[in-house]
């Protein structure tokens, strides 16, 4: 097996644990994580602000990005993409809540559509934080993800 299928599959399901089980920021207001996105779907999409349903478009892609990067391992393409999104939404998660930069109110208030209630409190999702800001460890691994899947997709399935 190539390193750049093997970068896929580990970038794949990093980002894929990352958006799963660990959460992305903690604050007053709740935990966020991938899985919060999901239980948020029928709030966006019945709001009818345009701007929240394009920005719930672009992070669904950006959580189910472990899915394109696994399927990378035979189609290249997909392992960038998904590792763009997945990127994406990892330096967004940074700089949107956690270390309050602004990016405009549209984008500051979508990054809270993450934040729910815990699925099974205190495990899912699993909260670590670094200690810098309120970035939690899901965000950190899905960048990592990210840019695993991004060097394995561009190094291909061949071998060194």
């Amino acid at each position: 097996m190539g390193a750049g299928k093997v970068l896929c599959i580990i970038g794949g399901i990093v980002a894929l644990v990352s958006t799963t089980i660990f959460s992305f920021f903690s604050e007053v207001t709740g935990t966020a994580y991938g899985i919060g996105l999901f239980l948020n779907l029928g709030v966006i999409f019945t709001s009818g602000d345009i701007f929240a349903i394009i920005f719930a478009i672009l992070y669904l892609v950006s959580v189910i990005s472990g899915v394109f990067i696994i399927i990378g391992v035979k189609v290249r393409a997909l392992a960038i993409i998904g590792a763009i999104f997945a990127l994406f939404l990892g330096v967004l998660l940074l700089l949107g809540p956690g270390f309050s930069i602004s990016l405009g109110a549209d984008i500051d208030s979508s990054v809270y559509l993450f934040v729910a209630d815990p699925l099974v409190a205190g495990i899912i999702p699993f909260d670590f934080n670094l200690g810098f800001g309120i970035v939690s460890l899901g965000t950190i691994l899905l960048l990592a993800g990210g840019v695993l899947g991004l060097i394995g997709g561009i190094v291909g399935p061949g071998d060194f």
